[in-house]
């Protein structure tokens, strides 16, 4: 063992059958790659289950049990029991407290975990990091709306929150979230969020340490203008995503029919993704003749995702509440410019400048389809206020440990 330790606990890691979380692989390779720390991966599994420990792409991960309520019922009442678990996987694996100099939490739950090595040596850095513009994590369940349990997951994440050193948030809109809490966050449009916010009402507000923002860097190494990048006789448009509610596909699928009626008609849609609304895109292309322009794809591992980057011409993301999007800054470092709608996590690399080119209010599809015909005929370069190449800004977070020495 190194004599310096930095623990990744998260939910989100790539398994051998399953590429979700490459976001945090990066995230790990990258932070070991730019410091003396090595970082050692924990990731639940349910009490009882003979998932064994693995190894990803030369990354070893070390699964702990962990006990949840069905549909995030009172979520948060095993936090304790949890811990234990946790700490036992920790001594069954011979680490030495002393070493650990940062505990990395992703999610608020998982700042159970950090708090758990933290109560043992009081000198760990405990760190969360949030995801999602939903912080403190009350929308999901099938009672996300009941007012007590609602408050109690609230509270429960609150209490957490409130002891760690750092909460590390991967844009401003999560950070706004996360500090407004629990009122409303500005430029909020999701009304699932804002049910779930009515649920909790009169609960007090968090009282945080401090807060970094961290956005999701891109692995340069990995995502980069091709020598294959196609030049395309048709102009083609890419999005992916998991077809749900608030990634809107609906949205972009009404700008490109309008701009096929109004005979625009050499572009082409792929969206990459699956989930609920599947159906929905599906009949809309039907029942719009759009079969010849629009093409529906699985997903597919995100090691391929640099083909197909290089294969489009523009990257569009409908999404209204996107704590950050990492295909969009993906398809900047393949030299694919994104549009987004306005106040999402990378909506904010656009300078304000910028912000008519690629920007567009939530569901409104005849905005977005002007500014994708003025791209088409224009091609305007698109330029980023901040860096999104993982190594500096992994380094940038690192100092502050620095700092602090």
């Amino acid at each position: 063992m190194h004599d310096k330790i930095y623990i990744c606990i998260t939910p989100f890691f790539p398994t051998p059958s399953s590429f979700r979380g490459p976001f945090v692989y990066d995230q790990v390779n990258a932070i070991e790659r730019n410091s003396d720390y090595q970082v050692i991966v924990f990731v639940p599994k349910a009490y009882g289950s003979k998932k064994a420990d693995y190894e990803y792409e030369g990354r070893k991960v070390y699964y702990f049990e962990n006990i949840n309520t069905p549909s995030y019922i009172l979520h948060g009442v095993f936090n304790k029991i949890n811990a234990h678990f946790f700490l036992n996987k920790i001594k069954e694996l011979n680490i030495d407290i002393n070493n650990i100099e940062i505990a990395h939490g992703h999610t608020a739950q998982f700042a159970t975990y950090a708090l758990a090595l933290k109560q043992l040596n009081p000198k760990i850095k405990a760190v969360v990091q949030h995801h999602d513009p939903d912080p403190y994590t009350i929308r999901n369940g099938k009672w996300a709306q009941k007012s007590w349990n609602a408050k109690y997951r609230a509270k429960k994440n609150i209490e957490l929150l409130e002891k760690v050193d750092l909460n590390l948030c991967i844009s401003e809109f999560v950070k706004d979230s996360l500090i407004s809490f629990p009122d409303q966050p500005k430029n909020l449009y999701f009304s699932s969020y804002k049910d779930a916010l009515k649920a909790i009402s009169g609960i007090r507000k968090p009282n945080l340490k401090d807060t970094y923002i961290l956005y999701n860097g891109v692995d340069t190494r990995k995502f980069h203008v091709s020598e294959n990048h196609k030049h395309n006789d048709c102009f083609t448009i890419g999005s992916i995503g998991n077809l749900v509610d608030w990634k809107d596909h609906i949205t972009l699928l009404k700008a490109v029919n309008l701009l096929i009626k109004d005979g625009v008609t050499d572009i082409k849609l792929i969206i990459i993704g699956s989930g609920i609304k599947y159906e929905e895109c599906n009949q809309f292309i039907n029942e719009n003749n759009l079969n010849e322009y629009v093409e529906l794809r699985s997903e597919v591992h995100h090691s391929l995702l640099i083909d197909f980057y290089n294969s489009i011409d523009l990257y569009v993301q409908p999404s209204f509440f996107e704590g950050f999007g990492c295909v969009c800054t993906e398809a900047a470092a393949c030299g694919v410019p994104f549009m987004i709608c306005k106040h999402q996590g990378a909506a904010e690399y656009i300078s304000p400048e910028e912000e008519k080119l690629w920007l567009f209010e939530p569901r409104d599809y005849m905005v977005l389809a002007k500014n994708i015909l003025y791209y088409k005929v224009h091609k305007p370069k698109q330029t980023y206020i901040h860096s999104f190449d993982i190594d500096i800004l992994i380094k940038r977070y690192l100092r502050i440990y620095k700092e602090e020495e």
